[in-house]
């Protein structure tokens, strides 16, 4: 708790050290902003052969309930594909960059507004189910050993052991995506 307040494992570095204040949940509660779309696999190209291919996109808006809420989308996305052997090893992956996004990656606009916000999407493909996570930063994210006694640190050696690749790109000059790759079952 901060003043009151539920902060989620991604804030409290920030809060500890005063570099921000909590941002309000923004429209989590509200009705969220989900794009999909279905495409077509071309018939025989790899193990979903004859499938479709997917994307669904999710806004979410720096608040407590955030990498939960990516958690829950991430496992409805990949269950609803019927890729429920990915879920367990997927939740983790988004959970982490999500954390990374929202602690290292956030643009704060301003107090009270929404704009300021991670895209959580993914991917179906023929070979690939691939975790993309977008947040207003070029700066790159950083694969570091974390001190045996931190308790942060380690997401992205998770993201590293968990998904079979993975690597960021810049998008613009404030706008970098880290992405997570899973062969497809």
């Amino acid at each position: 708790m901060h003043k009151g307040r539920i902060v989620t494992s991604a804030q409290a570095r920030d809060l500890i050290y005063g570099r921000r204040d909590l941002p309000s949940n923004g429209n989590l509660t509200g009705a969220p902003r989900v794009r999909d779309e279905q495409k077509p696999v071309q018939a025989g190209s790899g193990p979903l052969g004859g499938a479709t291919a997917g994307l669904r996109e999710f806004m979410l808006i720096p608040g407590p309930e955030s990498v939960r809420v990516a958690r829950e989308f991430t496992a409805a996305t990949l269950r609803s594909w019927k890729l429920d052997g990915l879920v367990e090893e997927a939740v983790i992956v988004a959970s982490e960059l999500v954390t990374n996004a929202i602690r290292h990656g956030m643009c704060w606009a301003g107090a009270g507004e929404d704009t300021a916000g991670v895209e959580l999407a993914w991917q179906r493909q023929a070979d690939w189910i691939v975790c993309v996570v977008t947040d207003c930063s070029n700066m790159p994210p950083v694969l570091e050993q974390a001190d045996m006694s931190a308790e942060s640190g380690r997401g992205l050696q998770v993201v590293s052991a968990l998904a079979a690749a993975w690597g960021w790109v810049a998008l613009s000059a404030r706008e970098k995506a880290v992405w997570a790759a899973f062969l497809a079952p």
